[in-house]
Order: C-alpha cells, then structure tokens, then sequence
C-alpha cells in the first residue's frame, strides 16, 4: 500500500477523497499528516490536534474487506482493527458505538468512512501524545508512521466481520453506559439493542451509524 505523508493538511480525509476523484493517487493508499487543521469528525465537527498525535486516512477497494462486511458497519470495522491493533501494543482502549476510541469514559480519537463508488475511505485520529478539552490520551507511546503501518497489516488481513461482531456484542455492553446524538438529539444507549449489521434499535427507532 502506498503512503502518502505531509508536514500538515487540512484534513487527511479530505484530501484523500478529492486526490481519488482526480486520480492523484491509485489504490490501496493511505495518508498521513504531522499536523491537521481541519480534519473531519462525528456530526460534521472537527478533529484536530497538536503534532504527534495520529491523522491518517486509508483508501481500499471493497474487494480487499471481508465479503461478509455489512457498509453500514464499515466505522464499526475499521475502529475495531485499530482497537486491536492498540491492544496488541499494551493499550486498555475500547470501541464506544458506533465509531469512537475510548480509555475508561473518555474519548482518544474514532474514525468516519465515506464510500465513493465501490472505494472505502476511512479516516483515523487518535491522540497520541495531546488531547483537546474533555477528551483523553493514549495510554502508551507510538510514533504515528509505526501506527499506520501496524493499521494497514491489520487491515490487509480481512478478519471477519463475524468474528469482529461477536466480539464488539460483549464490549457494546460499555456503550450502554453512555448516550449518542440521534437527529440533533442527545440520546440514552442503556436500553440500546445492537443489530448485526451495526445498527441499534433505540425504542421504536432503528439508528444507522451515516459515518
């Protein structure tokens, strides 16, 4: 997989989506920048941070996940193998639903995709080293490049979405804890049930991750 690495962008996300739609970069690539300025969040918020902390995004076709990979769990998946790949290194994170990185009760970072066609861009941020107001910090050091390429072997294995499922049904036991944003609204996830293909039903209102 190609790397494309930058000092600072605005957003890897970004720029990783207009560089396909131009033809600027083939796939699989990703992107990884020093520093973001503006980069892409939950709710259309921004993900931004000092450098040394993790910018990346990562561009595949479709053919290279699992067949088994329901796109509407696509965050869930590729939140799920940065999570491993984390713990490998001695990390206690979790997976929050639908797409965010947590230590204890505090966010570290989270990824959104976006499909173009039958290409997957997923954007990564994790605070490595500095966390804005009200988040949190990995717990370990690792440079953001030794990251990336961790993240990329563990994507070019193409778990199962199956065995990945199973495993975020135990841990969606932790989200219960907390609430989401549902249209403009913050919402409870105590009485949340989780669907296969990575939704929830929250009442009589079944919530499909748009990120």
């Amino acid at each position: 997989m190609t790397i494309h690495s930058f000092e600072s962008l605005p957003s890897t996300q970004k720029w990783l989506i207009d560089a396909l739609a131009q033809k600027r970069v083939a796939l699989p690539c990703a992107v990884l920048a020093k520093n973001q300025t503006e980069g892409v969040g939950s709710r259309g918020n921004r993900w931004i941070g000092r450098e040394g902390n993790f910018f990346a995004s990562v561009a595949v076709h479709e053919s290279m996940l699992p067949s088994d990979l329901p796109m509407s769990a696509a965050s869930i998946y590729f939140a799920w193998n940065m999570k491993i790949v984390l713990q490998n290194e001695g990390s206690k994170v979790w997976v929050k639903w639908p797409n965010d990185l947590y230590l204890q009760s505090r966010k570290i970072g989270g990824c959104i995709t976006s499909k173009k066609g039958e290409v997957l861009i997923a954007g990564i941020g994790v605070n490595i080293v500095d966390e804005p107001r009200d988040f949190g910090v990995l717990d370990l050091k690792i440079e953001p490049e030794a990251l990336l390429g961790k993240f990329i072997a563990q994507i070019e294995q193409a778990v199962s979405w199956k065995q990945i499922f199973s495993n975020f049904c135990l841990e969606f036991e932790k989200s219960k804890q907390f609430s989401t944003h549902m249209e403009n609204e913050r919402v409870d996830l105590s009485d949340a049930t989780l669907h296969e293909d990575g939704s929830i039903t929250i009442g009589n209102r079944k919530v499909v991750n748009s990120r």
